[in-house]
């Protein structure tokens, strides 16, 4: 199962376009759980969180010790998924794929060779632990090769 940990520090309008397609991955039991992080969460965070059912953390590191799954899907809260996304997930783990990054759309050329700007991070909870990364930043330079998912 997965943790779904996104850095959403002043992004709540964000987080309105990326929470709602968490759902079917929730629904189909792939998403365990969501953990928002905000080192100084206001009113709107805290009614998302509640209304959500997301967990909350003051930093990264606490919410990747917090998270439950085997598996970290950090996600940038600017991220648009697109309807699908989890069967394409979903397919990855079963083929035995590992680390993936997750794409909002199909790389382009220039993305494939540099590496898409947008994307969450899947990776196993113990590595994405392994030295208390600050940001997304610091998981997605920890994960090397991947396979891009969309």
């Amino acid at each position: 199962m997965i943790s779904v940990v996104i850095p959403a520090a002043q992004a709540v309008r964000d987080l309105a376009g990326l929470l709602p397609a968490l759902v079917p991955a929730v629904v189909s039991g792939l998403v365990r759980e969501a953990i928002l992080v905000d080192p100084a969460p206001d009113g709107a965070m805290l009614a998302i969180c509640e209304d959500s059912g997301a967990g909350l953390a003051s930093d990264l590191a606490s919410a990747l010790e917090r998270a439950r799954g085997e598996l970290i899907l950090a996600l940038p809260p600017a991220l648009r998924l697109r309807p699908g996304w989890e069967e394409s997930l979903r397919r990855h783990l079963e083929s035995g794929g590992g680390p993936a990054l997750v794409c909002a759309a199909p790389p382009s050329l220039i993305e494939r060779l540099t590496g898409p700007r947008l994307a969450g991070v899947l990776l196993p909870a113990d590595r994405a632990r392994e030295r208390k990364p600050a940001d997304l930043a610091g998981l997605r330079r920890r994960l090397g090769r991947a396979a891009l998912l969309t």
